[in-house]
């Protein structure tokens, strides 16, 4: 097993790669986000209020996430330059469970993203929307029942921990907000206030996780 060492030769590799993940990312981000607010604004989408874009900018995070682990899984050697992985080869050792929680992400934000262009304010059918709904969870079920079985005894603890961390912040956050508004001292979150609550805090949730853990640092 390779050790991290602290060596000088170590170090510039590893702030030269996570300079280039957190760039890439930033800038893909930033991107994709602009280019969402201008069709927002110039009506193509419908007309979306604060709920349904800040709702579809969180399920673009899941669209990009995805799509950037997928090239990694497409091209191994390209994605070792920003996925926190020590070389192509753990790529392909984790194919399977990786390519389970890709295709789930992606649909994940999917699911958020067509919630969030529903009629009447925005330009996708309510029918539609429930149908790529439920045809999406089914997906996910499977899917991350099928990665779950490729996960090592770590991962599964990280996801258990993980999953715990998103409750709790749901709990907090999103009941603190929903008694708040029902003592009209604030307006209560909508239902699709609640669904990105939901989903930006299983992110959050996992972000923390990975923190305590000591996981964040490129490797």
């Amino acid at each position: 097993m390779t050790t991290i060492g602290k060596s000088t030769g170590q170090s510039p590799v590893k702030w030269k790669k996570t300079l280039f993940a957190v760039g890439l990312g930033g800038v893909s981000g930033f991107l994709a986000a602009m280019a969402f607010l201008r069709m927002g604004d110039g009506g193509l989408l419908g007309r979306l209020g604060p709920s349904e874009e800040i709702a579809a900018l969180v399920g673009l995070v899941y669209l990009l996430s995805g799509f950037a682990i997928g090239v990694g899984l497409v091209a191994p050697k390209a994605g070792a330059t920003f996925l926190n992985v020590e070389d192509a080869e753990e790529i392909a050792e984790q194919r399977v469970s990786l390519t389970c929680s890709t295709i789930a992400m992606i649909l994940l934000g999917v699911q958020l993203m067509v919630a969030a262009l529903a009629a009447p304010v925005g330009i996708i059918p309510p029918g539609t929307v429930l149908a790529v709904f439920i045809v999406a969870s089914v997906a996910i079920a499977v899917l991350s029942w099928r990665s779950y079985r490729h996960q090592d005894e770590l991962m599964r603890a990280i996801g258990r921990q993980a999953s715990a961390a998103a409750f709790y912040l749901t709990l907090i956050v999103g009941g603190l907000w929903a008694l708040l508004g029902h003592l009209d001292y604030m307006p209560a979150p909508a239902p699709l206030d609640w669904l990105t609550m939901i989903w930006s805090f299983v992110l959050l949730g996992a972000f923390i996780t990975v923190a305590r853990n000591g996981m964040l640092k490129m490797r």
